[in-house]
């Protein structure tokens, strides 16, 4: 299993951590273009940077099995949101951490995973 993940880069060491633990799990878990090597490799000062990391990002998306968006009290800001749109035009798999209590973005969502319960990622089957 591939997952993109995703969040806004306020949770930047949350989301650093997922990917580690789901890869530990043997799932392949990545959020281009960030490290926690470099917090400066996201930041944009350009519209034409912005769309280069936006652009790296739907790569991604094309090629994972889903995306699992770290929204901790329900936040996701709006390149979230167009990720999310990106990844339902794409068919992919959705999973957020926290419910968000809206209806237009909960109703995507293939199954909730807490941030404590990602073991749950191992008994998803993907066809």
């Amino acid at each position: 299993m591939e997952i993109v993940v995703g969040g806004s880069m306020k949770f930047r060491d949350k989301i650093m951590d997922v990917i580690d633990e789901l890869n530990s799990m043997g799932i392949v878990a990545n959020c281009p273009n960030t490290s926690r090597n470099d917090p400066l490799d996201d930041k944009t000062s350009t519209k034409e940077e912005k769309l280069r990391l936006a652009l790296d990002h739907y790569k991604a998306i094309e090629k994972a099995d889903g995306v699992y968006f770290v929204n901790p009290g329900g936040y996701m800001g709006t390149s979230c949101k167009i990720e999310l749109g990106y990844a339902l035009a794409c068919k992919k798999l959705i999973y957020f951490s926290d419910r968000t209590n809206d209806i237009g973005l909960d109703c995507y969502v293939t199954k909730f995973i807490p941030l404590d319960k990602l073991s749950d990622f191992k008994t998803i089957e993907i066809s």
